[in-house]
Parts: C-alpha cells; sequence; structure tokens
C-alpha cells in the first residue's frame, strides 16, 4: 500500500508524529498507530474497488449494537471531522478508513492451557448469536440492515478459480449443493461474526473483548461454532489433535449453551461445517492469493489440504 496513502488515513483520526506498524489482514491493510501522545489504536484501510461504505456501515453497526448488549468489544474511533468512516484517494484509487480502539490484552497463544477461557470464548459466540436471531425484536432495526447472506460473497459469484483443481470444484459442488437444502429457521440461521476464530479477541484481566466482524453476514449458528474449531485445532500436532478437540469442544460448546439454545439435530451437523470450512478455505486462497507470491512452506501447506479434500478426509474427527 501507497504510503501517502497511510499518511492521509491516519493523519485524519490521530495528530502529531506517529509511526505505523502493519499487523496484516488478508491484504496486509491492518495497522497499529503509535502516535507521540501516547495514543495507540487500530486502523484499517478498506479498497473501495473491494468494499461497499454500506457493508462498513453495518459491521460498525453490529459492534456498536453488541457493546450495547453487555459484550466488551473494541471501540470505534471518530475522526478529526467526527466520521467513523473516512475516505482517502491517492493516484485515483480511493479507500475507506476506519479505526477502533487496540483491544487491551494479548490474543490466546496457547489454546490447551485455558480450557476456562475456551468456556467464555463459546459463551461470548452464545450471547451473539442470541442477539443474531431473526426473532430478537431489540435488534430489528439491525435486521432491516440487510446484511449478506451466507453465499452473497463474491466466492460462490464468480468463476471456480481453475488451479484448485477439477476434483476439488465436485466436491465444491456438492457441498454448495447440501448446504443451499438446510433449512434456515430462526433458531439455528442469523447473524454471526463468520470469522470467530482466536485472533480476533484478546484476553484482558480474565476477561474477553472482541474485535474484527468485517465478516459478518447471515449463516448457520453450527458453521460459526466450527470456524472456532476448525482454527484453533490447527494450533496443535496432528498426533494431539483428536484429545485436544474432544476438550475443546466440550468446553465451547458448554458456554455456549449458556447463552444459546442448539439443537441436537445442528450440533450433529458441526462435522459437516468443519469440513466445508477446510474446502471453503482452499477455495478462497487458491482464488484470490498468487500462487507465485506465496512461500515455500504456504504452498506445501495448500497442497496438503487439497490432498486431503479430494481424498474426502475430514479435518478432524469429532466425536458428538
Amino acid at each position: 500500500m501507497e504510503q501517502a496513502v497511510l499518511d492521509q488515513g491516519a493523519e485524519r483520526f490521530g495528530r502529531g508524529s506517529y509511526s505505523l506498524k502493519v499487523l496484516g489482514g488478508f491484504d496486509q491493510n491492518v495497522f497499529e498507530y503509535n502516535g507521540e501522545d501516547g495514543r495507540r489504536f487500530i486502523i484499517k484501510f478498506l479498497d473501495a474497488a473491494k468494499y461497499r461504505k454500506a457493508s462498513i456501515i453495518r459491521e460498525l453497526t453490529w459492534m456498536a449494537y453488541l457493546a450495547e448488549q453487555g459484550l466488551n468489544m473494541a471501540v470505534s474511533i471518530r475522526s478529526a471531522q467526527d466520521l467513523l468512516i473516512e475516505e482517502v484517494t491517492h493516484d485515483s484509487k480511493r479507500y475507506y478508513v476506519i479505526a477502533f480502539t487496540k483491544a487491551p490484552g494479548n490474543p490466546l497463544t496457547d489454546l490447551t492451557s485455558d480450557f476456562a477461557i475456551v468456556k467464555q470464548w463459546g459463551r461470548g459466540m452464545g450471547k451473539m448469536h442470541k442477539l443474531g436471531k431473526k426473532d430478537a425484536t431489540a435488534a430489528s432495526l439491525v435486521h432491516r440492515m440487510a446484511f449478506p447472506q451466507w453465499n452473497d460473497h463474491m466466492m460462490f459469484a464468480d468463476a471456480f478459480p481453475e488451479g484448485a483443481g477439477q476434483k476439488v470444484h465436485t466436491q465444491w459442488k456438492q457441498y454448495l449443493k447440501e448446504l443451499e437444502s438446510l433449512p434456515q429457521d430462526q433458531d439455528s440461521y442469523g447473524i454471526v461474526h463468520n470469522d470467530f476464530h482466536h485472533n480476533n479477541f484478546h484476553v484482558h484481566n480474565g476477561e474477553l473483548i472482541f474485535f474484527d466482524f468485517g465478516d459478518v453476514s447471515y449463516h448457520w449458528f453450527a458453521y460459526d461454532i466450527a470456524i472456532a474449531i476448525y482454527h484453533a485445532v490447527q494450533t496443535v500436532p496432528e498426533n494431539r489433535k483428536a484429545e485436544f478437540v474432544a476438550r475443546f469442544f466440550d468446553s465451547f460448546l458448554s458456554g455456549y449453551l449458556e447463552e444459546n439454545t442448539l439443537s441436537e439435530e445442528w450440533i450433529q451437523r458441526i462435522p459437516l461445517f468443519l469440513d466445508f470450512r477446510n474446502i471453503y478455505s482452499f477455495v478462497y486462497f487458491s482464488k484470490f492469493v498468487n500462487w507465485n507470491e506465496m512461500d515455500e512452506r504456504t504452498r506445501k501447506y495448500l497442497l496438503t489440504m487439497k490432498a486431503d479434500i479430494e481424498a474426502g478426509k475430514s479435518v478432524v474427527k469429532l466425536s458428538i
């Protein structure tokens, strides 16, 4: 990203001298702002060619609503012009810029060390899902904001990436057909985070602070649970996955069910959504990442993913 774009965005939200440190994001577009006056916050640059302003408004509105309902959230910051969303332009390219307080605390780096925190994580997701149900009258305004449905993403609209291969394409179509046949009743389907893994919250004094709601959409609640399991299980060696996922799932689900109900029928579908998350991740990388720009480790990882998908191998055996 051009330095001129970074400077414009940072100046809209900060003041005086500052430094920006890249934190990540799929497009390397998330930065930490450190000002000489002691200000520290997170600033995101969103390419207007890829992101719609309406989607960003929905994201910020949903986060504000969750905070009102008692969830610990990273707080949106207003610019010097009292705007939550700024726009900057450079060389005919336009970017939306948003900023948040930096969540105190640290990520949960060792998921095997504290299953009490995993239970809290599940409880937080359960509360979000309860608030995201279409029968939640207090959120009627939120539901009128037209969040995207699960398959509104360009992943589903554009052509399938040839590099993913025909066998993967065949399986992809089978998964989509199965998901399209699932019911979308108010107890199983609603507004979800859609990327609620362990790097999207911090632990601070025993409490969780949530952030990064850029993928929020309507989806099945069981899929959101599967996302948490899918990314958590990637952090442990292969020979420990079965033991880990059993403890993780028990802790996470017990916390979840304290806040939201989910029928046994939908809990039984979580393994389906786990494997869908796996093929979704592979197709996403195949579609949006240049193979020639990947490091060797990433290439090997994706080739292993592809072989497992083609062989019909599940991510992990989850006994329910």
